[in-house]
């Protein structure tokens, strides 16, 4: 019980901290630069949620692969990704936010 929370929730984390740092790296060195790469990474976690979770459905159960080929389990994973932004996204927050500090051109 204790590793099907710890894993998934560990590996969030990490997807949250590797693409929101990604991410910054893409954008200007400014407050609104900052705020861009909050909110692109908090959409491509969503994506990558919801096929971390479909990854972990067909380990779980193979056949619920027919459900991610249909409409519904395309939004029922989405949700899912969506969902777990309340394990991301403190984490994609905390890392924008001392963004400044990594800063090399301009200066906070």
């Amino acid at each position: 019980m204790i590793l099907g929370l710890l894993i998934p929730t560990a590996i969030l984390i990490a997807l949250a901290v590797f693409v929101t740092r990604g991410v910054e790296r893409l954008m200007p060195e400014t407050i609104p630069g900052i705020a861009a790469a909050a909110l692109l990474s908090a959409l491509a976690l969503v994506g990558l949620s919801a096929c971390l979770f479909a990854v972990l459905y067909l380990l779980e159960t193979p056949s619920a692969a027919r459900l991610i080929g249909q409409r519904g389990g395309v939004l029922h994973f989405l949700l899912l990704g969506i969902q777990a932004g309340l394990v991301w996204g403190p984490i994609v927050l905390l890392v924008s936010v001392t963004a400044p500090r990594r800063w090399r051109t301009n200066v906070w």
